[in-house]
């Protein structure tokens, strides 16, 4: 389902709801089934909307200069959208170029440097590769006129945003070239001979997420993995053991949590503690785990429920912390437990926080060794996947990308042993 969220900002009461008409019709001409659209009158309140969108970007903003302001005009609300990144892309649909309308309100002077300047400037305050700047029909024109042309104004709009929506979220390889000094021996040290340079090439990741700028970062194991999935199909999943063959060879074979190959994570946190673990049955170890839980999954659900809400304080968000840290390898039981806990509640079921736990106990992760005999222990190339999936998304939280790796943390998950991606609509990568 295609969709598209509009702001028109425009101060004339009679213009403004045909433009809302006009893109409302042209953009359902283009195959949007859902298409939203906001209005505002003023400077103050088109400003106020931009910073509360920053969350929630606009996809197009259909803006005027003259919005009736002395002080302020529409280049100071483009700027505003730039700086909060919450509009896609904006189109500068105006008059002033031709009309000296705006002079009355904002002077001669000012209105002149306007008209003069309009697309300098504007190009200045928001991204060129964005920005459209669009004559609107002229006041002479009979209402007919004016509304076949402004139809006509509206679908090079929508072409255009149709072209640039494919680079709002970027995640692919380049090649990137650079020069590098071949070593010399001491003897040719001595002497003095001109330095050499060869051509050298190196992977980087192009990267840009909703409506900030592109940005470069060099290559990182689990960057194929991420690519691959981004590119996957909707309806595909990702074995860990195919990933495995997608990152470079030295990382290929990732130890478990422990640091002891093959030994099952759960098993050594209960051994550490002084736990028979290997000598009990697998109902007493179910029951184990179940306890384990106990004490903190109703505490993990509350403050996990605000985290998806957006809304944990900073002392809560100390607080998860600390208990994951707790869990240890029973966080990945927890959270299908809270998983499944919220899933009921939207079926409308009165399961409990305990009952939850157990009936999830056994399918967090991603990918079991069945030739173990049980349930719950993760293969070598599970434990990989998770542990390069873990080191992309630090990565990009420590270079600036925190909304993608939340966004990543929400949309990418298991079920049983392969891993998938499954995004809301209106996100499309460019991964070539």
């Amino acid at each position: 389902m295609k969709t598209v969220r509009l702001l028109i900002v425009e101060d004339d009461p009679e213009l403004q709801p045909r433009l809302k008409r006009i893109y409302r019709e042209v953009f359902a001409s283009h195959g949007y089934s859902s298409i939203i659209i906001e209005t505002a009158c003023h400077v103050d309140e088109a400003r106020d909307l931009a910073k509360q969108a920053a969350s929630h970007p606009f996809d197009l903003v259909s803006l005027d200069v003259n919005l009736g302001d002395a002080e302020l005009s529409g280049l100071d609300v483009l700027a505003t959208f730039k700086r909060f990144q919450s509009a896609w892309m904006v189109a500068l649909l105006t008059g002033v170029e031709t009309d000296t309308t705006l002079d009355a309100v904002m002077g001669e002077e000012k209105g002149e440097r306007i008209r003069k300047q309009l697309r300098r400037e504007a190009y200045q305050k928001f991204s060129a590769e964005r920005l459209i700047v669009v004559e609107k029909p002229s006041p002479s024109l009979s209402s007919e006129q004016a509304d076949a042309l402004l139809r006509n104004r509206v679908e090079q709009i929508a072409l255009v945003y149709g072209e640039v929506g494919r680079l709002r979220y970027i995640f692919r390889p380049i090649e990137v070239i650079s020069l590098e000094r071949i070593k010399t021996t001491k003897e040719l040290k001595n002497k003095k001979l001109p330095k050499k340079f060869i051509e050298t090439t190196a992977l980087h990741w192009q990267i840009r997420f909703n409506c900030g700028d592109i940005r470069t970062l060099p290559d990182k194991a689990g960057f194929k993995t991420l690519h691959h999935l981004l590119g996957l199909d909707r309806s595909k999943s990702l074995r860990p053991e195919d990933a495995i063959i997608l990152e470079p060879k030295g990382d290929s074979v990732i130890a478990p949590p422990s640091g002891k190959a093959g030994i099952d994570p759960v098993a050594e946190y209960f051994i550490t503690r002084g736990i028979p673990w290997n000598e009990m049955t697998q109902i007493a170890q179910d029951q184990l785990i179940q306890v384990a839980l106990s004490h903190l999954f109703k505490r993990y659900c509350e403050l996990r429920e605000l985290e998806d809400e957006d809304d944990l304080s900073p002392d809560e968000d100390d607080e998860l912390v600390k208990i994951r840290k707790d869990l240890g390898p029973l966080e990945p039981f927890a959270e299908t437990g809270y998983n499944r806990l919220c899933d009921n509640d939207h079926a409308e079921s009165s399961i409990s926080h305990s009952e939850a736990a157990q009936e999830g106990m056994h399918e967090a992760g991603s990918g079991y060794d069945k030739d173990e005999g049980r349930k719950g222990f993760d293969s070598t190339d599970a434990q990989a996947f998770r542990a390069r999936m873990k080191r992309v998304k630090e990565c990009l939280r420590e270079n600036g990308f925190s909304a993608f790796a939340d966004h990543l943390d929400g949309h990418v998950s298991s079920t049983g042993a392969n891993w998938s991606y499954n995004p809301p609509n209106g996100v499309e990568w460019t991964v070539f």
